[in-house]
């Protein structure tokens, strides 16, 4: 006809562990979902270079270097290749990553010179 004092007891144990293990899941989602908008702020910064490397005549094209977003350190280093006819550009990505660990990213290309 109802409920006992023990079985009561369990229930409320039950249901407080299953509450705690989501918030414990709740907390590695945050940090997965933080981590995945550095990851893919990165990705834009890079792309948002190689455009601008793209659209910059070769001739002028040089290494450097670049801080975006407070975080994002980026590098590229060009290099001539098939006689002065195309530039191969390597752009690196460094940011922190997840549990305070540096993350870094490399994208290789080739620029035609020819226009």
């Amino acid at each position: 006809q109802g409920f006992t004092l023990g079985e009561l007891i369990v229930a409320t144990t039950v249901f407080t562990v299953g509450l705690l293990a989501l918030l414990g899941v709740n907390a590695g989602v945050i940090q997965l979902l933080g981590n995945g908008h550095r990851v893919t702020l990165a990705a834009f910064y890079a792309r948002e270079r190689l455009e601008q490397l793209r659209a910059t005549n070769c001739a002028t094209l040089s290494d450097g270097s670049q801080t975006r977003g407070g975080i994002y350190q980026l590098a590229w280093d060009v290099e001539p290749t098939n006689g002065g006819v195309s530039r191969r550009v390597g752009l690196q990505v460094i940011y922190p990553g997840r549990a305070g660990r540096i993350q870094t990213d490399s994208i290789e290309t080739s620029l035609l010179c020819v226009r």
